[in-house]
């Protein structure tokens, strides 16, 4: 017996050790580009001929957009430095890149995990003998591009692809750049598009690529379709791809062991709010899209970030192991954990996985406990300022905007298409008024400037076959009067750069009279249903005496939409439960993101995982709609009866999969139509004045709790100068739906078919 039980210690400690020896051999690599200088200023070498301007613009976010990911690779998924290449502008040249993933080919071993992630320009480039029936290849622009040296070509990434997948990679792609660099949708601000225009030299390839790794395991994020566009935007701070940022804001976000394919949801959700044109892609078999982000595959929890002390840098003050990635705000309070005499402000962040907090308690003779390693938990949650709405204004004296009347007799003499709206219809081309002077611009393009020149050179300058729109400036009387400077529109920023703007108030010219309006860049109506947010304001008339007081009022509903939609949620507030839309007459749920108008819709709380065990809250729904107004869904009468579920689950027990919320008839759906967004509030308290999730929520009593107070800045479009300290065991979620006129002939209450 005794040598049989060595025999079986042996076999057991060999199947551990051969267990450990896997785990240890399963490497993680990532292979990182991001370029947004495109001078080749610093590039030596012979130039090869270049058919024509391709319009090199220089990028904002690449490079940002690499080191982010640096940093969430480091945080999120156990990737060490050594673990990560990068190459940053005028180093990722052609030859830089293509010689980067051979060393990625050559490293990786069977299961090794593989993240190749490329930011920069986009590009098309031609392709006499590709089987696409365009015969255009999609391209990623190297930074030696201007130097005539070939972009490196979709199909020369598949079989870089394909080879690291045939040495058995677990491989995840994420491409941050467009392909269509002269898309015209919406009103053209001039911002950061990551693309330039396509190379037409044919590179003739008509060889075998192989086939797609989307469908031998990888998986593909894409920032846009492969025939459109992908923006930047500026966080508080600095510029990124859109897509990136949404993407990493969501990968914090995630649950552990959530499947890809939720999290890229997540960050699509995102990017519809913020850049309703862009549209991301997912591409991966089943498996690769319901394991979670860059897993090795194993049924297990992927771990998750743990705040501890790093070390005390000062008397009081440390250095913590937690930050922008684990929810942290500046003000936040961490405690020691199960020792709630010892506690921590935090006040400052010092990268996004990394703070600095002092101690707050009195006592002493306590801190000897914050040891290296010391676990924290967060107790109180600072909700950060928001970002605040920012607008453009271009000022302009009043003999500018007399010219630009002759500006646009000028074009329609010259035969050029006249654009009116450029929300309803696109404009291939907008003039406008910069800097003191009259600008040209093109999607994909630098934009042209003119100096003193008349109407007619300026018109001359036109293509013929352009959609051109005349983008009036505003007078300072105008500008003035809309009063945004005012104390009563803090949460606005006002600026003359439409590159980073939320909306831009845009002149059009109209028989004897111009008219102004708050428009979004780059939306059209086409994307209304994405976003509560407007594509624009109502047209007004600058004649009409009430245009300033209108424009003002207008562009405070935006603030206010734009205040719920940027509000946040506390870290680590799991979600229990989605908001349901049912219909009230059949009890179908609405899964077409279509609301028919004055048709009948119930509430139902749907259970996220039957898996997790589910504690008891309080429930609130309400909606926004296009006009800014928002409105208690429910519930109706206080809080009373909407803390679920109505009893704590036993233990074992599966909490209900579905909670209808209220009656049988919840809500009509009615004017004005457009994007409605439905927010899910769950918490752990009850909120005694609910109505303070309304635009005018007067009803209940005069003192709030803290997170009343905070909901009140958010329907008001206002948020606190600094932060706003509250409990963080609550989440808000949020859903999107267009509501649409009811079909002619539909009778109330009624779905045809």
């Amino acid at each position: 017996m005794a040598t049989r039980s060595r025999v079986v210690l042996a076999i057991a400690l060999t199947i551990v050790s051969v267990r450990i020896v896997h785990a240890e051999t399963v490497a993680r690599h990532a292979f990182l580009v991001g370029i947004a200088d495109y001078t080749a200023s610093q590039l030596i070498g012979p130039r090869q001929p270049v058919p024509l301007d391709r319009d090199w613009r220089n990028l904002g976010g690449p490079v940002n957009d690499v080191e982010l990911m640096t940093d969430l690779l480091s945080v999120l998924y156990e990737f060490q430095k050594t673990d990560i290449v990068m190459l940053r502008d005028q180093n990722a040249t052609r030859a830089a890149i293509l010689g980067g993933f051979e060393s990625l080919i050559a490293k990786t071993r069977k299961g090794d995990v593989v993240f190749v992630f490329l930011a920069g320009h986009g590009s098309h480039v031609t392709n006499s003998l590709s089987s696409e029936p365009d015969k255009l290849d999609e391209a990623f622009v190297p930074a030696d591009s201007r130097l005539g040296v070939r972009d490196i070509r979709d199909k020369e990434l598949r079989r870089i692809f394909n080879r690291l997948l045939d040495r058995g990679a677990r491989l995840t792609v994420v491409l941050d750049a467009c392909f269509s660099a002269s898309g015209a949708r919406g009103f053209d601000d001039g911002g950061g598009v990551r693309g330039v225009r396509p190379d037409p030299r044919d590179v003739a390839d008509g060889a075998d690529a192989g086939p797609r790794p989307e469908d031998r395991g990888a998986l593909v994020l894409a920032a846009a379709q492969d025939f459109d566009i992908a923006y930047e935007v500026r966080d508080e701070k600095k510029i990124r791809g859109a897509f990136t940022w949404a993407l990493a804001r969501s990968l914090r976000e995630a649950e552990p062991g959530e499947p890809a394919i939720d999290t890229f949801l997540r960050a699509q959700a995102r990017l519809r709010g913020e850049m309703p044109l862009q549209e991301p892609v997912i591409a991966g078999n089943t498996e690769a899209r319901l394991t979670p982000f860059l897993s090795t595959g194993e049924p297990r929890r992927e771990k998750r970030p743990v705040i501890a002390v790093e070390r005390e840098i000062r008397t009081g003050t440390f250095m913590v192991q937690g930050g922008w990635v684990n929810g942290i705000t500046v003000g936040s309070v961490l405690q020691l954990k199960n020792r709630s005499d010892l506690r921590l402000e935090v006040t400052s962040l010092d990268g996004i996985a990394r703070c600095e907090a002092r101690v707050t308690t009195p006592s002493r003779g306590i801190q000897s406990s914050l040891d290296a390693g010391a676990l924290l938990e967060l107790v109180v949650w600072a909700a950060p300022p928001g970002r605040r709405l920012r607008v453009s204004v271009s000022r302009a004296p009043d003999s500018a905007i007399a010219f630009a009347r002759t500006i646009v007799i000028a074009a329609a003499r010259r035969g050029i298409r006249l654009v009116d709206d450029p929300v309803e219809t696109p404009a291939t081309h907008v003039i406008r008024w910069r800097d003191g002077a009259w600008q040209l611009l093109a999607r994909g393009r630098n934009p042209v400037r003119f100096g003193s020149t008349s109407a007619a050179e300026i018109a001359a300058a036109i293509p013929a076959d352009a959609a051109l729109f005349v983008h009036v400036p505003a007078p300072g009387a105008l500008i003035d009067a809309i009063g945004l400077q005012s104390a009563e529109t803090g949460g606005i920023d006002v600026s003359d750069a439409p590159e980073s703007a939320d909306y831009i108030l845009v002149g059009r010219t109209l028989k004897e009279h111009v008219e102004y309006a708050w428009v979004r860049p780059l939306a059209s109506m086409e994307t209304r249903h994405r976003s509560s947010l407007p594509p624009r304001t109502a047209w007004r008339a600058d004649v009409d005496r009430t245009t300033p007081l209108a424009l003002h009022d207008a562009v405070m509903k935006l603030r206010r939409i734009h205040g719920w939609l940027h509000l946040e949620s506390p870290p680590g507030s799991v979600l229990q439960y989605r908001l349901a839309i049912h219909r009230a007459d059949d009890d179908q749920v609405v899964r077409d993101g279509r609301l028919l108008g004055e048709s009948r819709y119930r509430l139902v709380l749907s259970r996220v995982s039957q898996s997790e065990p589910a504690t008891q809250r309080y429930f609130y729904v309400f909606s926004i709609d296009s006009d800014g107004r928002s409105v208690l869904l429910f519930p109706r009468s206080g809080s009373v009866e909407n803390r679920f579920p109505i009893e704590q689950p036993s233990e074992g027990a599966a909490p209900p999969r579905e909670i209808p919320l209220g009656g049988p008839v919840s809500f009509v759906a009615r004017e004005p139509y457009g994007a409605d967004t439905f927010f899910l509030l769950a918490t752990d308290e009850a909120l005694p004045n609910p109505w303070c999730l309304e635009s005018r929520g007067v009803r209940g009593p005069q003192r709030r709790s803290a997170l009343e107070e905070l909901m009140t800045l958010a329907t008001t479009g206002l948020r606190s100068p600094g932060f706003f300290r509250v409990s963080p065991n609550w989440s808000i979620d949020k859903i999107v739906f267009e509501s649409i006129p009811p079909r002619a002939g539909h009778e109330a209450g009624k779905v045809s078919s």
